[in-house]
């Protein structure tokens, strides 16, 4: 009997752990999977996807952290695409921190797209290669109950990278351009 009550106690487990969230930073308008780039400013946008909610009214309840700029620049134009804000985001140089966004059942905003568009910004004056990370925690709701419990969910990044050209690529292609226009008159 130990041995079943382990067995099940082991089950639960294993199928709470199959349950993420991945947070994508999103350059290039595909919001599943990762690029480069190439540009020293950008307009990125923040989705969020998830796995294992049995329920088709599970949705993404919202984020409480940092978005985590690996590079320089600046961060602008913040907007957050979500119905709640606790409190308002900042940016950091090209971090974005004090993120506290919301969607609940209760307030009717238990959009259950997957993915959902959660964040986005611009960046500019980028002069190496950015890309981002997260600090914080996710949480989801399992289904559209109006007095459901947020559940904190383990959650990974998935970066585009804004990689920013040599100055003599940049020069080059610059000079591409020159020609091609002149060969269209």
């Amino acid at each position: 009997m130990k041995n079943i009550a382990i067995l099940s106690i082991a089950g639960l487990a294993a199928a709470a752990s199959a349950q993420s969230v991945t947070l994508h930073f999103d350059i290039d308008g595909d919001p599943l999977t990762g690029s480069d780039v190439v540009a020293d400013s950008a307009s990125w946008t923040v989705w969020a996807s998830f796995t294992g909610f049995a329920s088709a009214d599970a949705y993404f309840g919202g984020f409480v952290g940092s978005f985590d700029g690996n590079g320089d620049g600046s961060a602008s134009n913040l907007m957050n695409l979500m119905a709640g804000e606790g409190t308002v985001a900042a940016a950091d140089g090209a971090s974005i921190v004090n993120i506290n966004m919301f969607n609940n059942a209760l307030l009717g905003t238990d959009d259950t797209a997957n993915p959902l568009a959660i964040f986005s910004f611009d960046t500019s004056g980028t002069t190496s290669e950015l890309s981002y990370s997260a600090t914080g925690v996710a949480s989801m709701f399992a289904d559209g109950n109006i007095f459901g419990t947020p559940i904190p969910t383990d959650f990974v990044v998935i970066s585009d990278r804004l990689v920013v050209p040599a100055p003599g690529a940049a020069a080059l292609l610059g000079l591409g351009g020159l020609v091609a226009t002149r060969r269209r008159r």
